[in-house]
Formats: structure tokens, sequence, C-alpha cells
């Protein structure tokens, strides 16, 4: 499983596993944080698709969030609130998703 955490995730790379990459977006209107939870293994994306529905829940409460599915996992997308500091809240998103994964992460260590 790996973590993409961007303003734009790229497509998946299958021979690459428990890894972490993370691009530096710059401010932008309108915008989007994305942090792309994905596996190659089916049985993976199947079980992050029905979590999906579970954590989509859970941050409607916290914010502005969408959760979507994809051939490869889930996208957690957080609207940037052009209010605040842009890198105090890209800070703020990289904690969130880099926590969201290690969750994630742990449970499938442990169903194995």
């Amino acid at each position: 499983m790996e973590l993409f955490i961007s303003m734009k995730a790229e497509d998946i790379n299958p021979t690459m596993f428990k890894h972490m990459t993370m691009d530096m977006p710059s401010s932008k209107t309108n915008g989007y944080f994305l942090a792309e939870i994905r596996d190659s293994e089916k049985k993976v994306v199947d079980i992050l698709h029905r979590y999906s529905t579970i954590l989509e829940s859970k941050l409607q409460n916290l914010g502005f969030f969408l959760v979507e599915n994809t051939n490869r996992g889930i996208i957690v997308r957080k609207k940037v609130d052009e209010s605040k500091d842009y890198m105090a809240e890209w800070e703020e998103w990289v904690e969130f998703s880099t926590n969201l994964f290690e969750d994630l992460e742990g449970f499938f260590d442990e169903d194995q």
C-alpha cells in the first residue's frame, strides 16, 4: 500500500509498496489537497472501498471532505481554506494524511 499527498495524484506504480510520496504544491485558488491511498492488490482495494463510506461520514463532521473510490484505492480531498495560511494548512494536511495512512497500514498488517 502507498500514500501520495499532493494537489494532483499520479498513476500508481504497482511495483512499489510500503511507500509514501509527497509533492509540495503551491497555493492555488479553489484548490483541494489530495491524499490517495492505493494498492495493486484487488483484496486491499476492495477493503479500502468498503471503508471509504465510513471514512467520508466521519470526515463530514470535521469540514469539507470528499472521499472517492478509484480503481487502485481511495482519494480523500479537502478544500483548501483560502482564509488560512497556506503552508500551515499544508502541514496539517500532511500530518492528517500520514496518520490516516499509518492507521490503515496498521490494520492491514494485523490482518496478515
